[in-house]
């Protein structure tokens, strides 16, 4: 099994300037995503999906430097996730580099852990794609929609009062995703049909997108990892 490894590093974001480059514990947020994926052992390939001259150079540092460049129709809001991986699939695939697998490996994860990405990887088996998922912060089935006259009404009537008969309710934690290539040209989509789950707890399933995202992650990383 050939695996391919995609890491996106855009630098452009807005909520929190920069974010994928950010200083997190000494090393460029990205930093910790690639040295895991190397650490894993899994890939064939790692690749550094950015338009960044800075990215590309810090990337070099870990023998790492990407093959091409993202494009600059592919550097934009409007962008999407499932654009990012078929132009870098395709873009190898015209060198003459194919892969039974590909794993997208967010890039303001950086409490994922080695393990994550190796046991992750062992479900992944005959299925089309295993991505890795989470409990809710708040009872999901708690849920209540809030219209513009202050008004709210439940999602779930049903299942609003008492646990017992409701089932376990997960949420993609924008941490990994392990894709079958085959099943990914098909479908046309990174999340294809037959998608198994690997559940993470919470708190390395930080994804970071805020000041306040970075502020909360830091925090667990000082309590789980250094400590």
């Amino acid at each position: 099994m050939r695996n391919l490894a995609i890491i996106p590093v855009r630098t452009g974001s807005k909520r929190l300037k920069n974010k994928n480059v950010l200083d997190f514990f000494g090393r460029p947020m990205f930093i910790h995503t690639v040295e895991a994926a190397i650490n894993s052992g899994l890939f064939d390939e790692i690749h550094v999906s950015t338009e960044s001259d800075e990215v590309v150079a810090l990337s070099a540092e870990l023998d790492v430097s990407p093959l091409f460049m993202r494009p600059d129709n592919l550097v934009t809001d409007e962008a999407t996730l499932q654009q990012v991986c078929e132009f870098v699939i395709d873009a190898y695939e015209k060198r003459g580099k194919y892969f039974d697998s590909f794993c997208i490996l967010w890039a303001t994860s950086p409490l994922r852990s080695i393990l994550d990405i190796k046991d992750s990887y062992i479900l992944l088996n005959n299925h089309d794609a295993v991505v890795s998922v989470c409990d809710y912060d708040l009872p999901y089935f708690s849920g209540h929609i809030l219209s513009n006259k202050n008004v709210l009404t439940p999602l779930f009537p049903d299942m609003l009062h008492g646990s017992k008969n409701r089932p376990e309710a997960v949420c993609i934690n924008s941490s990994l995703c392990w894709v079958n290539v085959k099943a990914f040209h098909i479908q046309k989509t990174w999340l294809p049909s037959e998608l198994k789950a690997y559940k993470m707890p919470r708190w390395r399933s930080t994804d970071i997108d805020t000041q306040e995202d970075l502020e909360w992650a830091e925090f667990l990383y000082n309590r789980h990892i250094l400590q």
